[in-house]
């Protein structure tokens, strides 16, 4: 709906006509579905009907005679979220909105393009699926058209040369909504080298973005007023410095042994730093490279890192923040989060929602704070497991405009149907509270911005996010300049090694 909006106003303003715009902006609908009369005109000009443009499809008259289109998707269960159930789903209809838009989708691609979706699932851990991904490539068979899994895997399989370059393809439509062509262009590691997919198809790209969850009720009691934090979130305002002072405020005693410690009331609560630390990071808007005409150079060496480590510091070392679980897991964080013992958690993505169900207090979502107020936007972060796509080399080349055809329309008709039952009906009516929490979501999903370190930071030997942010804080270190300069010569060797072998695979055609 939001998209609709969005493209009724475009074609409202470029018709260049004010009485156009009128008939756009202020014909209603009656209860029968005819249309009312209009506000009535400052001129006596007739205000002309509104029209419609009838939809061609472009792939209509495509016929592929039954062909069988290969996904191998991703259904482990050991990270935070799974893309598996928005690209196979049950195979049945069972009255679940999403499930059934899903199975509605695959029926619909399949009937046009007269094909065949079969999923050969895979079970993947973060510490094996790219070895495995690899072996199986290597062994030569032709057994897949396209792969669904985590993004750090695809970062380093498409420098090795084992994914096809979709960059020069002709039927992949960038510019549409239903992908992710920003994030798409972003993990270009040179140009011209596009591998890693990131469209509504592969929808755990939106369920895995990390978000911030807030007890209200305690915001209330502490501020009198439950949206005291939104409210700075949509002032622009939520900060490094806000939230510290929020965490330090509301943090409590609750056993006055006067000593903080799990089962007393914190600000912030999460599990670890490492996992934790980076929508925190890439929240500040860094950039970590810059391409140039003599090639791709870190550019992250300068005193805004030095105040995001700082800030990192200060946050997870405040005297409201807990790091350590014993029930050290996801799980066990939303059990301390719903026994109303912490204000803040991290960690969760926006997929956790349908986790929260049997929570009773009023649940508050909210974005990564800014690192201070000169930054302009709200950046939103995937994980190095949020679930994409890429296609294996060992798919013949003149299988490519089938490949690609067939996640095109998957992707049009995933951003038409499944999004909005995920998106709209799912998300915001059945596990938030209201406009405003609407209106964060919202805010969340359209920041989604820069995957590149999340897609390459295992291929650079985490330089990006380990060494120089991840390490240091696990030690309650500020110093960013000796992190950085400790490694700085490896590291510089590294990214040429790994431009070099980008440049390679597009010398070779790929």
């Amino acid at each position: 709906m939001k998209k609709l909006i969005s493209l009724l106003l475009v074609l409202c303003l470029t018709a260049g006509s004010v009485a156009a715009f009128s008939s756009c902006s202020e014909t209603t609908s009656d209860d029968e579905g005819k249309t009312a009369d209009p506000t009535s005109p400052a001129s006596d000009a007739e205000v002309p009907e509104e029209t419609e443009t009838e939809f061609i499809d472009p792939f209509a008259d495509t016929d592929f005679g039954g062909r069988d289109f290969r996904v191998y998707t991703s259904v482990d269960d050991t990270d935070a979220t799974n893309g598996n159930a928005f690209i196979q789903g049950s195979g049945e209809l069972n009255g679940e909105a999403v499930n059934d838009a899903v199975y509605e989708r695959n029926a619909k691609v399949s009937e046009l393009l007269n094909i065949n979706p079969t999923f050969i699932e895979a079970s993947l851990s973060y510490s094996n699926h790219e070895a495995t991904i690899k072996k199986q490539i290597m062994a030569g068979a032709d057994d897949w058209d396209v792969m669904a899994n985590d993004i750090m895997a695809f970062g380093s399989l498409a420098r090795d040369g084992y994914l096809h370059n979709v960059y020069s393809n002709q039927i992949l439509d960038l510019n549409q909504t239903y992908w992710y062509g920003d994030a798409m262009r972003d993990c270009q590691f040179v140009e011209g080298g596009m591998y890693i997919l990131i469209g509504d198809y592969f929808t755990d790209a939106l369920q895995s973005a990390h978000a911030l969850y807030s007890n209200k009720n305690l915001i209330n009691d502490y501020y009198n007023d439950p949206n005291y934090i939104q409210n700075m979130v949509f002032d622009g305002t939520w900060t490094f410095d806000a939230m510290i002072e929020v965490i330090n405020t509301v943090m409590k005693d609750s056993d006055g042994d006067g000593t903080m410690k799990e089962g007393d009331l914190f600000g912030f609560t999460c599990i670890g730093m490492w996992g934790s630390m980076i929508p925190f990071l890439i929240g500040t808007d860094i950039k970590f490279i810059e391409r140039t005409d003599e090639g791709i150079e870190y550019c992250f060496n300068n005193e805004r890192s030095v105040k995001i480590l700082e800030k990192l510091n200060e946050l997870f070392y405040s005297d409201g923040a807990l790091t350590t679980l014993a029930d050290y897991s996801d799980a066990g964080l939303r059990i301390v989060f719903g026994a109303g013992q912490s204000l803040i958690i991290g960690y969760n993505r926006i997929g956790d929602l349908t986790k929260m169900r049997d929570i009773e207090f009023t649940i508050g979502i909210l974005p990564y704070p800014k690192l201070d107020g000169d930054q302009e936007n709200y950046v939103s972060s995937l994980h190095d497991t949020s679930e994409v796509g890429a296609i294996p080399m060992t798919l013949p080349p003149d299988s490519m405009d089938f490949c690609t055809t067939c996640l095109e329309v998957f992707c049009r008709e995933t951003g038409k149907t499944v999004i909005p039952k995920y998106y709209e009906e799912g998300l915001k009516v059945k596990y938030s509270n209201g406009q405003d929490d609407a209106r964060l979501i919202d805010l969340i999903h359209d920041s989604i911005s820069s995957p590149f370190p999340v897609a390459f930071n295992g291929t650079l030997g985490g330089f990006l996010l380990g060494t120089c942010f991840s390490t240091p804080l696990g030690s309650n270190s500020t110093d960013f300049a000796s992190a950085y300069q400790k490694s700085s010569k490896a590291a510089l060797k590294t990214l040429d090694k790994t431009a070099k072998a980008f440049l390679t695979n597009l010398e070779n055609g790929n």
